[in-house]
């Protein structure tokens, strides 16, 4: 599928999670993915340290976007382990190749 968008287009659509999961599941798949999304923007971080000139507020941003991100999750895997329901999961990513500057 190629699609134009701002000076890119998308090249691939990987389907990464599609199915039912139970909230014991759920919580491994896609807490473990958020954790590591945390985890690389604070490497981004420690890194964006060694140079001062370069801002560091988008991954701050998206540290506090995943952390909420986070509370959401646990929140409905909590409430589908108290109702005996399970969770069905279904993420698309989007690779684009983008255009040099």
């Amino acid at each position: 599928m190629e699609q134009d968008h701002h000076n890119s287009r998308v090249s691939e659509i990987i389907q990464l999670i599609d199915g039912e999961f139970t909230p014991v599941e759920a919580a491994d798949v896609l807490l473990s993915l958020v954790a590591y999304k945390i985890k690389f923007h604070n490497l981004q971080l420690l890194n964006l340290e060694l140079n001062p000139g370069i801002s560091k507020e988008q991954s701050k941003r998206r540290i506090a976007e995943l952390k909420q991100a986070k509370h959401r999750i646990t929140k409905m895997i909590i409430d589908a382990r108290n109702s005996g329901a399970s969770l069905e999961i279904n993420s698309n990513i989007c690779i684009n190749l983008i255009d040099g500057k």
